[in-house]
């Protein structure tokens, strides 16, 4: 079940607390925030990969729906909005480690270089927006966003 949560700044300050962040190996300071895609759109119906620049899905999809998030370099408030309002979907993270950004690649004691999350976000009517919002764990605090449109 996914809850949605009103866009006050203590709900934002709350989900500031639960964001994603990857410790770097110590010593090391994270890598920065330098992309955040949307990556795949999956449901019962279909599975399809998104394109960069991609707003919409090329198919239709039916049943409950699974998005994956790539972010490049290490975020600390990522957050997600169906339709414009927050939401907390179940999710699981992985990291990515290399210079490719690789998942699997992690070895013990090396820098995370980027994090994938799957979100579970049940049965979504057709046309529903989905955005996804990240800030760096660094200074300069970037936030960049990916949205896409599920048919």
């Amino acid at each position: 079940m996914i809850r949605t949560l009103p866009t006050t700044l203590a709900a934002l300050a709350t989900l500031v607390g639960l964001g994603v962040v990857a410790a770097p190996a110590v010593g090391q300071s994270a890598p920065p925030l330098t992309e955040l895609q949307i990556v795949a759109v999956t449901s019962a119906s279909q599975a399809e990969r998104i394109a960069p620049d991609q707003r919409e899905t090329a198919r239709h999809h039916a049943g409950p729906v699974t998005v994956v998030v790539r972010g490049k370099g290490i975020g600390r408030a990522r957050l997600i909005r169906l339709n414009g309002a927050v939401a907390m979907p179940p999710s699981t993270t992985r990291a990515l480690c290399g210079p490719a950004v690789t998942a699997g690649a992690c070895k013990p004691g090396e820098t995370t270089t980027g994090v994938e999350t799957t979100y579970h976000l049940g049965v979504l009517p057709r046309g529903t927006s989905v955005m996804v919002q990240d800030t760096s764990a660094n200074l300069p605090a970037v936030t960049l966003t990916s949205e896409i449109t599920i048919d």
